[in-house]
């Protein structure tokens, strides 16, 4: 069965770094960071669904709102939805964000934002299945 990942988690928490080593050689990678619009990631995201590709999600999906269209989607489409939540401190995650080299680091006042909003993931939200990511360190 096709598999739908999605990663939640302040910028910074290692959420890319968890793809690469865990589901680079098996997963379409979906990232804004990637793909460079929103109109990209959905449409690469469609295709997906629409081949039975399993992928990743990888931005913040900070948000039941954000994470409700994705998951019914993948649903509707087959899939088997799997959540990755990456538990880390904002000190945590601003301290890996200024430490990126292979992109340009988030703007701090975009970090504590989204930290004041995260919504952790629930199995309600139609996830399969909610797997806890913990930052090793702090940096």
């Amino acid at each position: 069965m096709a598999e739908a990942i999605i990663l939640v988690g302040l910028q910074g928490s290692g959420k890319t770094t968890y793809f690469n080593d865990r589901f680079a050689s098996t997963h379409v990678h979906i990232s804004r960071d990637v793909q460079g619009s929103a109109e990209r990631e959905i449409a690469l995201t469609r295709d997906c669904l629409r081949s039975g590709r399993s992928f990743v999600l990888d931005n913040t999906n900070g948000t039941r709102r954000v994470r409700a269209p994705y998951i019914q989607e993948a649903k509707a489409a087959g899939f088997r939805v799997v959540c990755y939540f990456f538990e880390t401190t904002v000190r945590t995650a601003i301290g890996r964000n200024n430490h990126r080299k292979d992109k340009k680091p988030i703007p701090v006042p975009a970090i504590l934002r989204l930290a004041k909003h995260l919504e952790p993931p629930s199995l309600d939200e139609g996830f399969d299945e909610i797997h806890i990511v913990r930052a090793e360190k702090d940096v």
